[in-house]
């Protein structure tokens, strides 16, 4: 057997040479020890055998493994590899002598220093030109790095499944078209489904259909790489139909020609914290109403049995007028105590899941003319109201619950305005060209003042319980806070919206606008 060994080295100066021993012949001089080391780390030994098989002892074999010339000798070769590799390597070796092709395997090769090093081994039949067989090359290369770098790579995917199955959060690959594609036993557990069950699913068959908008909207944006990430607080609905609150972080992995791949999803389960922050919340409100309606019950009630006390203390006194005045008084303490106690009976029976209530065709104009004859705003209020809304206009609604609405947007109108601002009540036809969410005729009823109008920052607060002005806290107009959020339930109710729009500056007021359902009769305006 002849041997050569093949390698790469650096120059100081940083090319490349190539050097190729062949028939190295022992001892190796004083430079044996720096050549036995650089073969450790670097060999790549190039070996040839007889056509029978045969290997001579090689200089260059014995260099790496430390073998003598006759421990080498014949089969002594083999002592060099590992025990548990001899017979599956001469096992492997006899059967490609015999069926003269070529032969790859690997095996553990001793170093002179008595450990053990992998080896990938390659050997090729050569053929003369009659088709006899003539020798056998072979190369032995030390792949005692690509080892490495394989065990590396494993203990790598080893530690990536251990986090990924035993992780406290949910983690989950989605694909594109919103698959789920790999999913841990954490998500699983989170959205009551066996792992095989979800992944026959999509992320957006949990998502509430509220959300499934920005959720669409926010891949997107991944996509193009508008954003790199995205943090969402929403709801995932269980297998039993249930609702769990999650924080979902979302992020989108590509390969290195940065095509998109699949979106990373980390979702974090946050019910119990959402609870207790609507506990919270609930016992804020509970404190505030407490607050709030002690103050605002006792004013009229102390003002009622005031009156009717003195009214006692003066009995057989008071001439006609001054009964008048006071019963009228204590009349109208009384009044606003019971309006205070509606409003919060209203608010204890809304609950989160409104029945739905019964609807019929209801005429705009005359139901305004009526709440106000009902509300009866006096005859200096009459003066600067201003009604403009087309006859035989309709909406579809509930008459009652509609009847309630319109009397807190026109009582407070009066109520939060100086007596010399007018309030117009307009109603106007709304078409779908113009609000493109509402797929038929809709009606838009307005009631505008000339106050002090409403600061931009208090707007979004305003249509939640027991929200007052800041400025109003301290004034002399009592409330409950609880009107306009009773509106906006009932509003809902009747699958209409209602909202304010108001510059928050002095004299330009503000407009509360209501949106309904309308079947639209024939023109006219009744102006008042």
């Amino acid at each position: 057997m002849k041997s050569r060994v093949s390698h790469q080295a650096r120059t100081p100066g940083g090319s490349a040479v190539s050097t190729e021993q062949e028939g190295m012949e022992p001892p190796l001089g004083e430079h044996e020890q720096a050549a036995r080391s650089f073969l450790a780390s670097h060999a790549q030994i190039v070996w040839s055998a007889s056509a029978d098989g045969t290997i001579a002892a090689a200089p260059l074999w014995r260099a790496y493994t430390g073998q003598g010339k006759e421990e080498a000798r014949g089969l002594g070769w083999l002592e060099a590899i590992h025990p548990e590799d001899r017979e599956r390597v001469m096992c492997t070796w006899k059967n490609a002598l015999a069926t003269q092709r070529a032969d790859e395997t690997a095996y553990r090769l001793r170093r002179s220093d008595g450990s053990y090093a992998p080896f990938a081994v390659r050997a090729v039949p050569l053929f003369e030109p009659d088709g006899r067989l003539r020798e056998w090359e072979g190369v032995s290369t030390d792949i005692t790095e690509h080892q490495r770098l394989e065990d590396e790579l494993h203990a790598s995917e080893e530690r990536f499944h251990l986090t990924f199955e035993q992780a406290a959060v949910g983690i989950a690959h989605v694909g594109i078209d919103g698959r789920w594609l790999l999913v841990n036993p954490k998500l699983c557990d989170m959205l009551g489904y066996a792992r095989g069950e979800l992944l026959a699913q999509t992320l957006h068959g949990v998502l509430m259909p509220d959300d499934l908008s920005t959720a669409f909207t926010d891949a997107q944006r991944l996509i193009t790489g508008e954003q790199q990430t995205y943090v969402k607080e929403l709801r995932f609905r269980r297998k039993d139909g249930s609702l769990v609150w999650v924080n979902l972080t979302v992020t989108l992995v590509r390969n290195q020609a940065q095509w998109p791949l699949y979106f990373l999803a980390i979702t974090e389960d946050i019910t119990a914290r959402q609870q207790a922050e609507l506990q919270r919340h609930l016992n804020q409100l509970k404190d505030q109403f407490i607050l709030h309606m002690n103050h605002e019950l006792r004013t009229p009630l102390t003002s009622l049995l005031g009156y009717l006390q003195l009214m006692q203390a003066q009995q057989g006194r008071l001439d006609a007028a001054a009964q008048a005045r006071y019963l009228e008084t204590a009349i109208r303490s009384g009044e606003e105590l019971i309006q205070l106690v509606n409003s919060v009976l209203d608010a204890l029976t809304i609950t989160e899941e409104m029945t739905p209530p019964q609807r019929e065709e209801i005429p705009v104009a005359s139901l305004v003319r009526d709440v106000l004859e009902h509300l009866d705003p006096g005859e200096e209020q009459v003066v600067r109201l201003h009604l403009d809304i087309p006859d035989g206009l309709t909406v579809w609604a509930n008459e009652q619950l509609l009847r309630q609405v319109l009397r807190n947007l026109l009582s407070n109108a009066f109520k939060y305005c100086p007596k010399s601002a007018p309030v117009v009540v307009s109603a106007t036809v709304i078409d779908q060209d113009e609000r493109e969410a509402h797929t038929s005729l809709s009606v838009c009823i307005s009631v505008q003042d000339a106050g002090p109008g409403i600061p931009p920052e208090e707007l979004p607060l305003l249509f939640q319980q027991f929200t007052r002005l800041k400025r109003d806290l301290s004034g002399p107009v009592g409330g409950s806070g609880l009107g306009l959020y009773i509106s906006k339930r009932f509003v809902e109710a009747m699958e209409g919206q209602i909202w304010v729009e108001s510059p928050g500056i002095n004299g330009q007021g503000s407009r509360f606008c209501v949106l309904l359902p309308s079947h639209w009769h024939a023109p006219g305006t009744t102006g008042a």
